[in-house]
């Protein structure tokens, strides 16, 4: 059972560090956003791409451990596994606290950087309405030939 404990305990320090980074990388996307500087926003696609990807390789990993053990592969399932097969190991216990506070940060951030990214698409698009109104142009075409018409947007402030 020590190196059940042992493996547990190091793959969610793992698993703590891969949010990490991928934290950082959402409040430096945020950072750009906040800033208007959505020209750098690109190169975020690929780091949080990978950092995704691994991400949820461990926690694949998490959750064959946990059916290993007989368990449900959730929050409960490791929750029991912490209860009943890691006494004498509050560091575990910790580091999965740790883990679903991770979580929990990088789920708020990305939902904020959500919002701003809707925010300065509503803004831009409101623009396009005023610039298409102001030339008396009822609309362009889209990339896939489509009209769209700028003639419905009246509104210049939101409240």
């Amino acid at each position: 059972m020590h190196q059940d404990r042992t493996a547990l305990g190091r793959n969610l320090n793992i698993e703590i560090e891969a949010l990490r980074v991928f934290v950082a990388l959402l409040r430096e996307e945020q950072r750009l956003l906040i800033r208007g500087e959505t020209e750098n926003l690109p190169s975020f696609v690929e780091p949080k791409t990978q950092q995704m990807l691994e991400l949820t390789r461990l926690e694949i990993q998490r959750k064959q451990a946990l059916r290993d053990h007989g368990l449900t592969p959730d929050r409960a399932g490791m929750e029991r596994l912490l209860r009943d097969h890691t006494r004498g190991g509050p560091q575990i216990s910790a580091s999965w606290q740790q883990l679903l506070e991770l979580t929990q940060t990088a789920q708020q951030i990305n939902d904020t950087n959500g919002t701003l990214i809707a925010t300065r698409l509503n803004n831009v698009q409101q623009a396009i309405s005023v610039l298409f109104a102001t030339a008396r142009l009822p609309g362009a075409y889209a990339a896939d030939g489509s009209t769209v018409s700028f003639r419905a947007a009246n509104r210049l402030a939101v409240a």
